[in-house]
């Protein structure tokens, strides 16, 4: 069965290489999902990608939704192989393919699938079995520490926290909400000073001094002491990024409209 796959996807490669483009993407259409009932992902993935990009040959500038959801489905099949980083380039494609087709929904859900799996690629990447030379000896699971790996690793997990690479700024809402929850907690260790000397002022009034401080929105009727200044001039830093990626993340997904 396996061998009767491989022919068929040799024939394809064959008319692809004469330019008949047609019967070449039907014919790695046909071996993909002879892989699938196979459970052979990695190959059914291959075979998909080629018949996306068979057909785009054929329609030209007409339409890109076959391709797209080709692209799309040639991604499942490699993150189901765990070719992760390959998956997030056919997301990738996907979203492209969607995006000529004027689809902004299907555009923005590759886009999004197409770096969270290569979040996922940098973060399996980082740990790793390591197979001994000498088959006698004991398999250790080691922690392969990458710097060039780890560095783009944070950068692309703190993106997805805060506003979903830009495809769901509502997820930036439920951060700043989080962060000021989480620095009126931390300013309950603290001391403020009001009008009476220090104070030491309720949960409620945590929040909204935290929220003031966030935003940079209402009054302040609490000054910072001590550690609470530092802690004050921190949350004021991250509320001066992460709001207007709020409104940056808005316009990019909404303005397509």
């Amino acid at each position: 069965m396996t061998q009767e796959k491989k022919s068929l996807e040799q024939q394809a490669h064959d008319l692809l290489a004469e330019g008949q483009y047609q019967p070449a993407a039907e014919l790695y259409w046909q071996a993909a999902k002879g892989f699938q009932r196979l459970d052979k992902h990695d190959r059914a993935a291959i075979c998909l990608a080629a018949s996306a990009s068979s057909r785009g040959l054929i329609l030209g500038e007409k339409t890109f939704h076959r391709v797209a959801t080709l692209y799309e489905e040639a991604a499942k099949e490699a993150e189901a192989a765990l070719d992760l980083e390959y998956a997030s380039m056919l997301y990738k494609y996907a979203a492209v393919a969607y995006e000529r087709d004027n689809d902004n929904n299907d555009f923005s859900d590759c886009f999004f699938k197409s770096k969270e799996t290569y979040r996922k690629f940098l973060l399996y990447d980082l740990f790793q079995v390591s197979k001994p030379k000498d088959k006698s000896s004991r398999r250790t699971l080691a922690f392969r520490f990458k710097l060039q790996q780890l560095f783009p690793f944070i950068t692309v997990t703190i993106a997805s926290m805060v506003w979903g690479h830009g495809e769901r700024p509502h997820r930036t809402v439920y951060f700043g909400f989080g962060l000021i929850l989480f620095f009126a907690m931390i300013y309950g260790f603290g001391h403020f000073s009001g009008d009476n000397g220090l104070v030491h002022p309720g949960f409620l009034q945590l929040v909204y001094f935290s929220f003031t401080t966030y935003t940079k929105v209402g009054p302040e009727k609490l000054s910072p002491v001590g550690f609470n200044q530092v802690v004050a001039v921190i949350e004021a830093f991250v509320g001066i990024f992460t709001i207007p990626l709020y409104l940056t993340g808005l316009c990019r997904k909404y303005l397509r409209y």
